[in-house]
Parts: structure tokens; sequence; C-alpha cells
């Protein structure tokens, strides 16, 4: 299945013939993270965890976190990184996000995946579909870095990226921007699933950028509670502490 920015990926291999790539976080000629960026990076190893913090904050830290994680059809969940603001890894995902600068997104990806493919946290894994971004958001953005880092992980697992049936249908206000109470009904409502029945019994990999709260991941999670015998396994880039 093509990728929605297909067009900017093979622009932006294109442009990296002919300009030389340098490390987003120290400047060296790199092509994507230098590998002492790489390594000072915050890891979290929960692909290793069961009842780790992501699942914790997914599950809004409910006393019995298995069954929890059971109503939910969460199998498991995990971020590669911790995000600390004030921390290089803040000028990392900023520069992914709002500068122009996606490819970030897919190296961080095959990176976690590199990493983590000596778990089980891929195993029997079907499907990988990154969080969607709403219509008019992804005009103004031009791309949507959740599906670059999925793309970066489908690079190594082989896991196909599916774009089409999760869709958000709700232009929110930036999560960011809301507190409390108020980032629930933010997102609620936000997302629906297109043709179900094609994803039926699958085991599917839901990506994020970052984990702060959970309440956009948990909105998706329940529009595709529709998907009938599916299975959830979310996969963050990043998890606020």
């Amino acid at each position: 299945m093509q990728p929605q920015n297909d067009k900017r990926m093979r622009l932006s291999s294109l442009l990296s013939i002919f300009y030389p790539s340098v490390c987003p976080m120290c400047g060296v000629y790199s092509k994507g993270l230098c590998d002492a960026c790489f390594r000072s990076l915050p890891r979290t190893e929960q692909a290793q965890i069961r009842q780790n913090e992501t699942e914790m904050v997914l599950t809004e830290n409910k006393p019995d976190i298995v069954r929890a994680m059971n109503q939910m059809r969460l199998r498991q969940a995990a971020a590669f990184l911790f995000y600390a603001k004030d921390h290089a890894i803040q000028h990392l995902i900023h520069r992914m996000k709002y500068a122009d600068e996606p490819d970030i997104g897919f190296h961080m990806g095959r990176m976690a995946a590199i990493e983590m493919q000596y778990t089980d946290f891929f195993d029997e894994i079907d499907v990988i579909i990154p969080l969607p971004l709403h219509p008019k958001r992804l005009r103004e953005r031009g791309y949507n870095q959740s599906e670059y880092i999925a793309r970066g992980i489908s690079d190594i697992t082989g896991i196909p990226v599916d774009t089409t049936h999760v869709t958000r249908i709700k232009n929110t206000p930036k999560q960011a921007l809301q507190t409390g109470e108020g980032r629930k009904q933010n997102v609620a409502d936000a997302f629906a699933v297109n043709h179900p029945e094609q994803l039926y019994n699958k085991q599917i990999m839901v990506v994020d950028d970052l984990i702060t709260t959970g309440e956009t991941m948990r909105s998706c999670l329940r529009a595709m509670r529709c998907i009938r015998g599916a299975h959830y396994t979310v996969f963050a880039l990043c998890k606020a502490k």
C-alpha cells in the first residue's frame, strides 16, 4: 500500500543524494542521528517489561492492570525513549513534527525496530497503523510524523503499514494546550474506522510519536473496538516522564 506522502518520501531520498545529511542533534555529517547522539538518548527498555509506565498510563493506572488491558484488548504497549522538556530529545521531536524534517521519524523508527527486534514485541503483528492526523492538519503540515515512524519500523520488520482504515474525523486543538478533563473531551470521538471487517481478528500495532496522558491513543483504541476479534499493541517513539 502506498503511503499518503509517497512523493514526498521519494523527493527526500533524491535530495539526500545531492545534499549531505547532518545529525539533527549535533550537526556532524551523518545520515540521520550520529552514533554518539543515538547512544545518548534515554531508553525506556519497556519492550521487555510488562505493566510498564506506558501500559499503566494507557489503562489510567487502574489497580488491576491485567484486567484493564484485557478489556481494552491491549496485548502490550511500550515507548522506545523517555521524553523530557529541555532535553535534546525535545529538540529532536520538535524538528520532526514542526520543522519539516519527517525523515527523523523514519530513521528513529528503524533504530527502534533494530533494538527491539531482539524481544518478542513485534511477534505476530499483522499490520501497523500510524495514529492518523485530521486531513486539514495533514495538509498544513504536509506529512504525518507517525506514518514516518511506522514506515521505519516496517522497513526493518517487514510488517505492512496501513493508512486507510483508521481516520481522524475531528480536527481537535493540540492536546498540549489542554489540561485535565479538557484533554479527554478534546479527543472524544475523534477517530473512525472504515471497513472494519477487513481487519477482523488481526493483531494490530498502533504507532504514535509521543504519549503523555494517553488520551489520544485511548480515543483511537475506543474507535477500533468495532474491529471484531482484533487485539492491539501500542508503540510510541517517546513517553513523557
